[in-house]
């Protein structure tokens, strides 16, 4: 199997030529410096492995030609990350790792208490090419959504499994809250400064559980990928 996979964002079907352009091309011409009649593999985030051969490298383009492709079973289960605006550095590290660990969607909003209250279409656009090259080095073949959403407090109640980072005492371990195969599951974390009371009382509102993760506090990008870890391990240590 080649070592380097490729991203196309167009349908793929058996004998279908492909271009590859901008930072696909580059990678494949001046980074892996592919050949013409070499092999390759290509994905569209849409559960299909193709492999493809080389047939032409042009300037700021390759030709492919598809010749063999192997279909994925779409995983039922449905993993949503809710994620408040954060710092740059520390948004890029949740979506990377988040896309590795099986998000299928990552809702970022406006928190209170967000240093940066606005997305703006650079930001979008590196965010989009960060979970394509996460999903094409983790080995997955479904890329996960983006979604952009207005603040708390204009959602409406959550109808699904859904659990928030919460520094209550008295708050359950994530750890020990599944009720079961239940999806999809939403877990909500907070920015740098964590939740406002105000959100703390929308969630609970919008029927979000509160949720210990750990004895310590844990910063917004640790919090985010110990819950996934967590909710994820319960696909193999079923619900009693």
């Amino acid at each position: 199997m080649p070592a380097e996979r490729f991203f196309t964002s167009e349908e793929i079907s058996l004998h279908q030529h492909v271009l590859l352009k901008d930072n696909e091309f580059h990678h494949l011409a001046h980074v892996m410096r592919a050949k013409k009649g070499e092999r390759v593999e290509l994905v569209n985030g849409k559960s299909i492995l193709a492999q493809a051969t080389v047939l032409d490298i042009h300037k700021g383009q390759a030709v492919l030609l598809i010749d063999h492709i192997k279909t994925e079973r779409m995983d039922s289960s449905r993993l949503i990350l809710a994620q408040a605006y954060v710092k740059p550095d520390r948004l890029a590290f949740i979506l990377e790792k988040g896309t590795e660990l099986g998000v299928d969607e990552f809702w970022l909003f406006p928190g209170q208490l967000s240093s940066q209250k606005e997305i703006y279409p650079h930001q979008q656009e590196r965010a989009q090419s960060l979970i394509i090259a996460a999903m094409k080095q983790c080995g997955r073949l479904t890329l996960p959504k983006i979604l952009f959403k207005p603040a708390l407090n204009q959602w409406d109640s959550i109808f699904s499994q859904a659990f928030f980072g919460d520094l209550d005492p008295h708050a359950p371990f994530l750890a020990a809250a599944n009720e079961g195969s239940s999806y999809p599951i939403i877990f909500f974390t907070g920015p740098e400064s964590g939740w406002s009371d105000a959100e703390r009382q929308q969630l609970k509102k919008m029927g979000v559980q509160g949720v210990r993760l750990h004895t310590n506090i844990l910063r917004t990008d640790t919090a985010s990928i110990a819950a996934l870890s967590i909710i994820q391990q319960w696909k193999f240590i079923p619900f009693k």
